[in-house]
């Protein structure tokens, strides 16, 4: 059934019978070869039996009072929000032109996507719609076109609130900027897998669960060094992007630039849990005293440092600080991970010399300590 289309079979739809739609200058490729449905004509909709009446909880985004709401038989808006992929989503009809359907107050961030896809047969695939009603929308969103040239989507650039009209006769959407974003909301994740990639030939996916007092998914997991974490649906349309718990980000791990991957430095027994309703990541390190840790000075400059062989989360390094009479102020060197951006370290400033976290005041011999299992650099002059 249509629900169980993934984006991936999506792709791969009939998208040959539009042509570029943006704004009221529109054209129909009526004589496209490769169309076969109804000769690349607009499908009818008849909403006498098209329309479904369905109840949407008032917690549920796109919810307005007093009103009725509706899911479709013969088309989905798909979105996919903060990786959150989605189809179904109920909609209101326009009390003043019946061919209008309105999605409500949906919150888009950059880089999310809609698109349109009605099923002339549900069993089957179905023909994606990728069109701006009106010209100005352009300034919210643009179209992106297949590798054929066609409309496959619709990506957002710049973040909102938004009510979408979908006109059936058309097949086109008008986008409605209702207000800027001032407390993120994203779609409640209704499953979650935890994928653990070590190499292209060692990745697995692991069902999480749903604790419903923390409204958190879980799982215990042995999670090697260097090895990446990311979530995903059961179905695996959903690929979230995610945020990271306070204290988190460039300690145990590190978050990439495109929000979806987690590159852990190290490698343990831990309890994984990710917030449905926020995305925020939360790692507990279960075994820090045998876990697998790592630290270099500075970044592949070949100084890899070894571990006390009793705590391997103990590193040391000694380090001559050389100032100058006009510049006494000697930049402290960064740890780092065998991947990904520097330590966050907390420094320890034994002896009174550190300025701003960041430099010593003073020329001289130190012993830089670094504990991995608190994430501390301790500065101790030993000259």
């Amino acid at each position: 059934m249509k629900k169980t289309i993934s984006l991936l079979l999506a792709l791969l739809l009939l998208a040959g019978t539009m042509m570029l739609l943006v704004g009221c200058d529109f054209l129909l490729d009526l004589d496209n070869d490769n169309d076969d449905d109804d000769d690349g004509k607009l499908p009818v909709i008849d909403n006498t039996t098209d329309l479904s009446q369905t109840t949407v909880s008032p917690e549920e985004m796109g919810y307005v009072e007093n009103q009725t709401f509706y899911t479709s038989q013969s088309i989905d808006l798909v979105t996919e929000i903060y990786g959150n992929y989605r189809i179904d989503r109920p909609f209101t009809v326009d009390q003043e032109d019946q061919n209008k359907r309105i999605y409500h107050n949906i919150y888009f961030y950059e880089e999310d996507f809609f698109q349109v896809i009605y099923y002339k047969d549900v069993t089957k695939l179905g023909r994606i719609f990728a069109i701006l009603a009106d010209q100005t929308d352009s300034q919210y969103a643009e179209v992106e076109l297949d590798d054929a040239g066609k409309p496959l989507q619709i990506n957002i650039i710049k973040a909102g609130i938004y009510n979408l009209v979908l006109d059936i006769t058309t097949f086109a959407i008008d986008m409605v900027f209702v207000g800027e974003i001032e407390t993120p909301v994203y779609e409640p994740l209704t499953s979650c897998e935890l994928n653990i990639h070590v190499s292209l030939d060692d990745h697995t996916y692991w069902p999480m669960t749903l604790n419903t007092e923390t409204n958190e998914y879980y799982i215990q997991k042995d999670i090697p060094i260097n090895a990446s974490i990311s979530f995903y649906s059961q179905s695996h349309n959903s690929h979230y992007k995610v945020f990271v718990a306070d204290g988190l980000a460039d300690t145990l791990v590190y978050l990439g630039g495109i929000d979806e991957t987690l590159h852990v430095h190290v490698g343990g027994k831990y309890n994984v849990y990710i917030n449905a309703n926020t995305y925020v990541v939360r790692l507990e390190l279960l075994n820090p005293d045998t876990a697998s840790y790592f630290c270099q000075v500075e970044f592949n400059k070949g100084n890899q440092l070894t571990a006390d062989s009793s705590k391997p989360y103990l590193f040391e390094y000694t380090w001559q600080a050389q100032g100058t009479p006009t510049d006494p102020y000697v930049e402290i060197p960064a740890m780092y991970p065998q991947l990904g951006w520097k330590y966050k370290l907390a420094v320890v400033d034994v002896d009174g010399l550190v300025f701003s976290d960041t430099y010593v005041t003073e020329s001289g011999t130190y012993k830089l300590t670094v504990n991995l299992k608190d994430f501390t650099l301790t500065v101790d002059r030993i000259d």
